[in-house]
């Protein structure tokens, strides 16, 4: 409504009563129309005419007809609800579409493996569902989380104040250089990484840093390199410029580079909820993380 309208206390009330009353010629059978009362419409309508200063309908014994004021803004009315009716038609088509979208973010440089193990089962399940991807670090994708652009996104486990429900737990690989000594080794104890150059993909760091606090020392969790994703680490792997901790799921295939097992090392991921209302897919596509692990 406009402000003219609003000053005038004009609602979608009134013009729905007009109109009805135009239609059916009279307020009573307007009444039965909409399902009210017979005074309900005849003291909105006053109330309308009040407001406006001027009759809408003359009324008869045998019911009312409009007035030349009443037939221009019947007109009017008549235009007004009908695209409002159209634009309320859109809004719900866009939402029952928009229902059948689901967005997804993802740590820039990861999301093989697991993530397109589940989107796919999702998709041969859902085959008219819209997967939208987002790949950013992780302070941006917590950030899309919290302001509602994501349904949801996979991130490392850990704490948070969103909701998060676990999506699988894949192995930590050792990338060495194929002719090395550890590429023989069936796997490799943390024990074995002291003192050497070691290097992991920027998603994975904070992860991969705890664990080496854990078992080598801070020194040597504080010495990690970083390369912008686990392509990287393996392609400065085959370089000679050190070993690599990578995630299983995303352990790159480079020519001169083996990958050996990190003993009782995991990394876990979950599935984290944006703060936006919950659409039935995302249930749907959350029901499809049981069994991946």
């Amino acid at each position: 409504m406009g402000r003219a309208s609003a000053r005038a206390g004009l609602g979608l009330h009134h013009l729905r009563y007009v109109l009805a009353a135009a239609e059916a010629g009279g307020f009573r059978r307007a009444a039965r129309r909409l399902g009210v009362q017979q005074s309900a419409v005849s003291r909105r309508i006053q109330d309308l005419e009040a407001r406006l200063g001027a009759p809408i309908f003359e009324r008869g014994p045998n019911g009312v007809r409009l007035t030349s004021v009443g037939e221009d803004f019947v007109l009017s009315a008549r235009i007004a609800v009908v695209g409002l009716d159209q634009v309320v038609e859109r809004a719900a088509d866009a939402a029952r579409a928009d229902h059948r979208v689901l967005r997804i973010g993802l740590l820039s440089g990861l999301g093989g493996g697991k993530p397109q193990e589940l989107m796919r089962s999702l998709l041969d399940r859902e085959p008219g569902v819209l997967i939208e991807l987002a790949e950013d670090c992780l302070n941006g994708l917590s950030l899309s989380l919290e302001r509602g652009r994501l349904d949801l996104a996979f991130l490392p486990a850990a704490g948070g104040n969103l909701a998060r429900v676990s999506a699988w737990r894949e192995r930590l690989l050792l990338a060495v250089p194929a002719n090395a000594p550890l590429g023989a080794e069936t796997s490799v104890t943390w024990l074995a990484l002291e003192g050497r150059r070691l290097l992991t993909a920027s998603a994975v760091l904070e992860e991969v840093a705890s664990l080496a606090a854990r078992r080598l020392g801070r020194d040597a969790a504080k010495t990690i390199a970083v390369a912008a994703t686990p392509a990287s680490v393996a392609r400065r792997v085959a370089l000679g410029q050190g070993l690599g901790i990578v995630n299983e799921s995303d352990a790159a295939r480079v020519t001169g580079v083996a990958y050996r097992p990190l003993a009782r090392s995991f990394l876990a991921f979950d599935a984290v909820l944006g703060r936006r209302p919950r659409k039935a897919i995302v249930d749907c596509f959350l029901s499809s993380l049981q069994g991946v692990g």
